[in-house]
């Protein structure tokens, strides 16, 4: 017996060099663990950032669509309240079906301005202190801009072809026909009559729906709406003459 074991000191044993023990196979699992939570925690932060990024772009993208779409809506609602009430009537089934599929019609001549604000900078104005403010640039290309805003693109087409109600091209000036049995010159006053208020003229093979808009252009304060819209419809004629042409010139110079 060693001194040692005589005395009761006990030695560690050493490992030999190079050996394993259970204590290195704790450690490396420790790492393991440590690492893959790491990266799952890394994964989850960035899976969380870009749906979050992506979610918060498409609110944006909706809420602008949102803007776009009730004003698109606005605008289909005032020509309806215009028009709606007019074609009730059951016989008037094909006018109905023509009014609505005008309607896009009219939506797109708003979107090319993208906004209504922007409608104000197409037709300026200049300030009048005697009477109504006239707008700048020819009437008829101001008429053009009221034919769309006003709704009358949703029965009455610029090209000659069939619609609602009798297209505007080669109208002014040309015989016409009414539901009295009497032919008519398309002239100043009955294109005047026919704009503010249509029931009194009622042309044949037409229903009588247009809807009088003599609230909307009647009166001194009204008067370059109606020419300008007076103005564009002799442009589309190749009988315009001073007999069909308002009693105001096209151009304010």
């Amino acid at each position: 017996m060693s001194h040692d074991e005589r005395l009761g000191i006990e030695h560690p044993i050493r490992p030999e060099p190079g050996a394993h023990n259970q204590r290195d196979d704790i450690d490396a699992s420790g790492i393991f663990i440590v690492g893959i939570t790491m990266v799952l925690v890394v994964l989850v932060t960035v899976l969380f950032t870009s749906a979050y990024y992506h979610h918060y772009r498409h609110q944006l993208a909706f809420k602008r669509m949102s803007t776009v779409g009730n004003w698109v809506a606005g605008v289909k609602q005032e020509q309806m309240e215009l028009i709606e009430p007019h074609y009730a009537n059951a016989a008037h089934t094909k006018a109905t079906i023509g009014i609505h599929l005008a309607m896009d019609a009219v939506v797109q001549q708003y979107q090319a301005y993208a906004h209504p604000k922007a409608v104000a900078k197409h037709t300026k104005t200049t300030k009048s202190a005697t009477g109504p403010v006239r707008p700048k640039g020819p009437l008829s290309v101001y008429g053009k801009k009221l034919y769309a805003s006003l709704g009358c693109i949703a029965c009455h087409t610029v090209d000659g072809s069939k619609g609602v109600g009798p297209t505007w091209k080669n109208l002014a000036g040309y015989p016409v026909k009414l539901t009295n049995g009497k032919t008519v010159t398309a002239d100043y006053k009955f294109l005047r009559t026919m704009v503010l208020y249509p029931g009194k003229l009622v042309v044949a093979g037409y229903p009588n729906i247009m809807p009088n808009y003599a609230g909307k252009l009647a009166g001194k304060k009204n008067i370059y709406k109606l020419n300008a819209i007076i103005w564009y419809m002799n442009k589309l004629s190749k009988k315009s003459s001073k007999k069909t042409q308002p009693p105001m010139p096209d151009n304010a110079g």
